[in-house]
Order: structure tokens, then C-alpha cells, then sequence
């Protein structure tokens, strides 16, 4: 026990079992291997205390002699959502991974704070303010009864020794660069989706030579105010769905104009909650279901039908909406301690700006006090970080961005605001397509394997006009919405 303590202290890797649900032999099959990297909780402190990051170690594929040595490293977004996990039982179905793997290795690991890393932060936290929002509650009762539950982990974590102040962007950069050496990396690839890209940025002003090339799906950059104004980026996005709705004969014909009926919606659920068991399904729960098939290039095609039949008052498809979307974990194992203690630092939001969201976008915005986001940070994580963070980042580091045009978390303004300074940077818009692009065919994936192959060279973008138009659909929500048995 003493010797592994004192190994993990040194930041070296060590294996372990990757304790998933997966197929027998899924790890040999796959090439991943598991285990654990210790990091300092306070990397400026010669003294602090280890914190252990969960780590897997994908395998390159195709010919032996073409592997390289300079890996990709995976960053997920969120903050607060797992990320091995969510990669690794991927190997076996996802292309984009599949792209990646070609000839290198793919590193990924859970962020400090999130998935299976040790300190956990509040562990069941994330099903307790379900469990609140669920209720249905006035949205200041709501309100004082979550700010509750983190007051409530605060305690917990600072009773454990814990610290929310080591939980920042910043320290996961110089968490990476402890990894990279830990794996025996001069230079990697990073390729990083939605608040990653922040963190990848950050990397870049702070580790630039660890750098050989950079990968933004759908970024979010420090000096972008869609963090703040996440209300007006969802907006926009509904937006640009109706606009591009109406546009399409066969949609336009079906469902008219889709965002006021989505207003009209959520005001009605608002005034008459729906019943469902135990749990209350107001407006501000069904646009929280709603917003996880936006996000994604794979379902936002179901958007419009989603909110024709909501507003038809289909009450059985507003219930499976929410019984697959709301809760906590949509994306896979979520931390909000966390998500929170970054966001709370790193966002800026303030009472004006909700004041000011809500004057714009009342319908999503909903009935919250004006105050509540920064009620909640000023009890749970209080403070913001140096201004030289929110600054652009410059660097000439070969960079490779995708902004989808129906994207509701990061819009095509944060793509732009990102390559603001950087010189060597080419931009993929994908206006059909929402969070996280790259992914999303063999054009967009193969703009990225291009890329990675060689980042010096412009890649050639031209399948992008040949791209068949979003298809929005008219049916097949249903079977969507059913839970599968695998």
C-alpha cells in the first residue's frame, strides 16, 4: 500500500482494471488500458496533497510501422461530464474514434473532480437536485432548496479536506502536462469538444510547446460571453431551426413556424405543470429535456416534430422526453459540484445578465429570481478568476475549428471569437449540423484525419458544399424516446 502511495506521488501510471460494463476481452480486443495518474491538488503547493486522475490508454490501429509518437489527447467537455466512460465503451461502434485511433495513440482521462477521479465531489448530488426539480416547485422555493444542496457539498468537501478552489481550468492544464509526462509524451495532438476547447486553449497559451496540432469541436474560448449567456445562445439556436425549418418545404409545410409554438409550451407548462408519477414536469424541466436533443447533430432533426407535439399537448411524448433527457446524467456520469465550482469562476454571470436574458428570452429564461445564479456562487464558490484569463488566446499552433449553425451550447460567433488570434487556424462551419460536427460524416471526419496527418497544410474542404440539408423528421420520435434493452 505504501509503495503504490509513493508511486502514485511521483505522477507515473498505473494500471488498473477498467471496472466497465464491457464485453469479456473488450480491453485486449480494443487495446485500452486503464489506471491511474496522481496529480497534485494544488499544483503550486511543493507540499499538497495527491488527487488521483482516471486515465485509459487507447491503442493506434492500422499498420505497426505507421504508429506515431505523438498521441491525441481526448478533453471532454461539460465541465463535469465523465469521460472515459463515455469514450471507452465507444471503440466499438464510433467512427470519429475509429478516425482518431489511425496510427495513434488516444489518451483520455476524467478531469479532476468528475467521473471515477478521486476526490469525488458530492457523489449524489446530481440525484438529489433531480430529485428537487422534479417537484415542480414555485422557481423560488426550487431556488432556495438547490442553493441548499450545495451549501450542503460545500460542507461535505470541505470536511473532507477538499478544496473547490483547486477546481479550475487552469489546473487541468497543468493536470495534462503531469499526464503527458506520466505517459512518456514529448508533443500530442489535443482534440477537445465544447468547454475542453477552453481548456485546450488554455493549454496552448500555457503549453505551447507540448503542442504538435489542435483540434476545436464546437469551442467555447475565454473570451466568448455564450458561457454567460448560455440562454441566448439556446435561443439562437431555436432560432436558426425555425428559420431553417421554414425554408424546407416538407418542414415548413408540417410544423409552420417551430419556436413560438415552443414559447407557447413552455408558458403552459409553467401555468399547469404535468403530473407524471412523483415527478411535476413544469416549462423550465421540459426545455431542460429538450435542449440535450438540440445539442446533438444526431437528434436535433427531431426538434421541430418534438415541439409540434408538445405544443398539441401530447402529454405521453412530453413524459418520455423528460424520462430520457432531464435528468442529470443525459450525457453519461455528471458532477454539478464540479461543473458548478468551475462555472462559477470562470463564467461571470451576474444578476444583470439574467436580467438581461430574460428580458430577451422570456420563454426560456423562466420564472428564476433575477439573483439566483449569484446567490448560489457567492454560498458555494465565490470569486473570479484574473482577468488575464477571459483574454483571447494567440498562437500559431496548426488548429483545426467546427462550428455547427445549429448548435444551442456553442454558437458560430464563439468559433470566430476563437481564431481571433490564432494564425494558422482553418474554420469547418457545418451550418445543417449541431454540437460537436467533426463527427458527423465522412466529410467532416475526413477533413479531420487530413488535418491530423498533416497540420501544416490547409485542408481541403470542398466536400462541405456537396453535404446533403438537414432532413427534419416527421415521424419516428417515439421509437427515439424508447429506451433500448442493450
Amino acid at each position: 500500500m505504501i509503495a503504490t502511495l509513493l508511486a502514485l506521488a511521483t505522477g507515473t501510471f498505473q494500471p488498473a482494471p477498467c471496472a466497465m460494463d464491457l464485453p469479456e476481452g473488450f480491453e485486449r480486443t480494443h487495446g485500452v488500458q486503464c489506471g491511474w495518474v496522481a496529480v497534485p491538488l494544488r499544483h503550486e503547493s511543493a507540499n499538497a496533497k495527491s488527487i488521483k486522475l482516471w486515465t485509459a490508454r487507447i491503442s493506434a490501429t492500422g499498420a505497426a510501422t505507421a504508429a506515431h509518437d505523438d498521441p491525441i489527447l481526448y478533453i471532454n467537455g461539460g465541465p463535469g461530464i465523465a469521460t472515459v466512460e463515455t469514450i471507452v465503451p465507444a471503440l466499438a461502434t464510433s467512427k470519429s474514434l475509429a478516425m482518431l485511433r489511425q496510427g495513434r495513440d488516444v489518451i483520455v482521462f476524467d478531469q479532476r473532480g468528475s467521473g471515477r477521479s478521486e476526490q469525488a465531489l458530492c457523489p449524489g448530488l446530481a440525484r438529489r437536485l433531480d430529485a428537487i426539480e422534479s417537484e415542480g416547485l414555485a422557481p423560488e422555493v426550487e431556488d432556495a432548496r438547490s442553493l441548499t444542496a450545495y451549501v450542503d457539498c460545500r460542507n461535505e468537501v470541505t470536511s473532507a479536506g477538499d478544496d473547490l478552489d483547486a477546481y479550475t481550468t487552469s489546473a487541468t492544464v497543468l493536470d495534462m502536462d503531469v499526464l503527458r509526462k506520466a505517459f512518456n509524451v514529448d508533443r500530442w495532438n489535443l482534440v477537445a469538444i465544447s468547454y475542453g476547447s477552453l481548456v485546450a486553449l488554455h493549454a496552448m497559451r500555457v503549453s505551447p510547446e507540448s503542442l504538435r496540432s489542435v483540434i476545436l469541436n464546437s469551442p467555447y474560448p475565454p473570451n466568448s460571453v455564450t458561457w454567460a449567456e448560455q440562454v441566448s445562445s439556446t435561443a439562437a439556436a431555436y432560432a436558426a431551426i425555425d428559420r431553417r425549418c421554414q425554408a424546407l418545404p416538407a418542414c415548413g409545410k408540417r410544423f409552420g413556424s417551430p419556436l413560438p409554438k415552443l414559447e407557447a409550451t413552455l408558458a403552459r407548462l409553467e401555468r399547469t405543470p404535468l403530473a407524471d408519477g412523483n415527478t411535476v414536469i413544469t416549462g423550465r424541466r421540459f426545455a431542460s429535456a429538450l435542449w440535450p436533443m438540440t445539442v446533438s447533430s444526431a437528434t436535433v432533426r427531431f426538434v421541430p416534430l418534438a415541439i409540434e407535439r408538445a405544443h398539441a399537448g401530447d402529454e405521453a411524448i412530453i413524459r418520455k422526453m423528460v424520462a430520457m433527457y432531464a435528468g442529470g446524467d443525459s450525457f453519461g456520469g455528471y458532477s454539478p459540484a464540479q461543473a458548478i465550482a468551475i462555472s462559477c469562476h470562470e463564467s461571470g454571470r451576474t444578476t444583470a445578465w439574467f436580467a438581461r436574458a430574460r428580458a430577451m428570452h422570456p420563454g426560456l429564461a423562466s420564472a428564476s429570481p433575477d439573483d439566483s445564479w449569484d446567490r448560489m456562487c457567492e454560498r458555494f464558490r465565490p470569486g473570479f478568476a484574473e482577468p488575464s484569463f477571459f483574454a483571447p488566446v494567440a498562437s500559431a499552433i496548426p488548429t483545426l475549428i467546427y462550428a455547427g449553425g445549429l448548435d444551442p451550447a456553442t454558437t458560430t460567433v464563439d468559433a470566430y471569437q476563437a481564431m481571433r488570434f490564432l494564425t494558422h487556424a482553418t474554420l469547418v462551419e457545418v451550418p445543417d449540423a449541431s454540437h460537436g460536427p467533426m463527427g458527423i460524416d465522412e466529410c467532416t471526419r475526413g477533413i479531420a484525419a487530413a488535418f491530423l496527418a498533416e497540420p501544416a497544410v490547409q485542408p481541403d474542404r470542398s466536400c462541405l458544399s456537396r453535404r446533403a440539408p438537414i432532413v427534419f423528421a416527421t415521424d419516428g420520435l417515439d421509437q427515439l424516446l424508447t429506451p433500448t434493452s442493450d
